[in-house]
């Protein structure tokens, strides 16, 4: 798997969250095995993040399983972000007039296609739809899929965005600021502070308060103080549709 360019750092294991519960996140969207972000203190070790050249025109391909150049990369996002399947409106999870970026793929269906085929992720922000954008970069054409309450693992700056709005939430981040300072023995300002890690929440039927998660874009994230424990953040996700805290049971 190859990632879009991003500030924010590295990935690990495969999961999404379900209801509270650590699932595949081929169980979110069929065969699309995503890796979460992982963001904060630690999250420079083993970067994958790298700036990329915007490229607008067809570069050299590789063959049809070769992992993606950088510039095949960039042209792939262009194709899907540019396609007329993308509404005009389109925004990003900072309100930027652009579809926010998941991932970026080689498909594992039509494993003999003799094209160059690109899976891209996308979220568009004003209609909370994820779309898939199967890009064929030989043809330079886009076959594009959208739906509502499909919910992959956020990128890394999802991630990023989802800490602030948590932690620029005084009522709802005071326990977590309270039992950071009683290990660490700081206040907590910063996601430099910790190594965070994000999934995509989509409610099931016992998860109480987070209805709104079926359609919006909610993350669940996991703090660990370095070299200590995890704080405790079983009880709120995060509204990045609404840019709220919402609290859950």
């Amino acid at each position: 798997m190859q990632s879009p360019p991003s500030n924010t750092r590295t990935r690990r294991l495969p999961y999404a969250i379900l209801g509270g519960g650590v699932v595949a996140a081929a169980a979110i969207v069929g065969g699309f095995m995503a890796i979460p972000a992982v963001s904060g203190a630690n999250g420079a070790e083993s970067s994958e993040a790298r700036a990329l050249d915007e490229v607008t025109s067809k570069p050299e391909l590789g063959s049809p399983r070769d992992p993606l150049s950088p510039a095949e990369l960039s042209y792939a996002i262009h194709l899907a972000s540019t396609d007329a399947s993308v509404p005009d409106d389109v925004t990003s999870v900072d309100g930027s007039a652009a579809p926010q970026v998941l991932s970026v793929d080689i498909p594992t269906r039509n494993v003999d296609s003799p094209d160059r085929l690109v899976d891209v992720f996308l979220f568009d922000y004003t209609s909370n739809q994820t779309f898939l954008q199967t890009v064929d970069l030989t043809a330079g054409s886009v076959e594009s899929t959208a739906r509502q309450g499909v919910q992959p693992p956020p990128s890394p700056d999802e991630v990023d965005y989802a800490f602030g709005v948590f932690l620029g939430d005084p009522a709802a981040s005071a326990a977590v600021r309270a039992e950071y300072a009683a290990v660490a023995g700081e206040e907590l300002e910063s996601i430099d502070q910790l190594a965070v890690t994000g999934g995509a929440f989509v409610p099931d039927a016992g998860t109480l308060g987070a209805d709104a998660c079926s359609i919006d874009r909610c993350v669940e994230m996991q703090f660990r103080v370095p070299g200590g424990g995890y704080l405790d953040t079983t009880g709120f996700v995060v509204d990045l549709s609404t840019e709220s805290v919402i609290g859950i049971k």
